[in-house]
């Protein structure tokens, strides 16, 4: 397996490395906008099917089986280092991060800028296309970064367990104020997602992030979950998290859609 590197990667860290043999380049975008222009070397890569819609076993085998089908379509190793990449430092990108740590790969990145980024660095796109080479890697999932509904549930049980979680918080909302105020999970703060951002699209710096989730009351030392409503947002704080050194980052994948939905998982009201 690949070192472990920052899960966010500059336009001048890909360009030194651009047309290592161990590279992949992913453009998460949309095909029509993969084939209008994209940076040289990219495979197109489309992440969409791999939405996780619920936690239960069935469900989370039958991802595995999608995952391990695009794993092996997009010739992503262990071995390589997969740069996903959007217009901006977005959600897809940061989902394709999260998918290969679920994979138990670990070594996804994402493009901070993406290709506006890019392209204000004075770097040229391309046209040709560049197809993936196919592989065959064994995909395990990685239940540490995987949260499910049954494991959020049984913290919420032991909230007063102070030993294990220190009175801290271990639930980010990464939706929108009005979506979180019509409800949440039960002591989960917000955090929009887009607040990782700056005007320009890009992560805001390291600093200023660790600054913004230290005020919410969160310890690196606890694990922590982000969620939203189907995993894509929530993949943009996970990304963040890690890089902040939030080693027990997790990403309820099925969020909302699912928690939402079932009889037996609780709501906390805000309005």
């Amino acid at each position: 397996m690949t070192t472990r590197i920052s899960p966010i990667v500059s336009v001048d860290w890909l360009e030194e490395r651009a047309g290592d043999a161990d590279l992949v380049i992913a453009d998460v975008r949309s095909f029509d906008s993969y084939r209008a222009g994209h940076i040289p070397g990219a495979i197109h890569a489309d992440l969409a099917t791999l939405r996780l819609g619920s936690s239960s076993p069935e469900a989370i085998a039958a991802w595995t089986g999608r995952l391990q089908s695009v794993v092996d379509t997009l010739g992503l190793e262990p071995e390589k280092t997969a740069v996903f990449h959007e217009d901006f430092s977005g959600t897809m990108a940061a989902y394709g991060v999260w998918l290969l740590d679920a994979a138990g790969f670990g070594n996804g990145v994402m493009l901070d800028g993406g290709i506006s980024a890019w392209r204000a660095s004075g770097h040229a796109l391309t046209t040709d296309d560049q197809l993936p080479k196919s592989s065959l890697t064994s995909v395990q999932v990685d239940q540490s970064v995987l949260a499910t509904a049954g494991q959020i549930l049984g913290s919420l049980n032991n909230l007063d367990d102070t030993e294990t979680y220190n009175g801290a918080p271990n639930l980010v909302d990464t939706r929108g104020a009005n979506e979180y105020g019509m409800g949440s999970i039960p002591g989960a703060i917000n955090v929009d997602w887009t607040r990782n951002l700056d005007a320009e699209g890009r992560f805001k710096p390291t600093e200023e992030l660790a600054g913004m989730y230290a005020q919410t009351g969160l310890d690196p030392a606890v694990p922590v979950t982000s969620y939203c409503a189907g995993g894509f947002r929530a993949a943009n704080t996970y990304v963040v998290l890690r890089a902040l050194g939030y080693t027990g980052a997790r990403n309820y994948a099925p969020s909302w859609a699912e928690w939402g939905q079932r009889p037996d998982t609780p709501i906390e009201r805000h309005r």
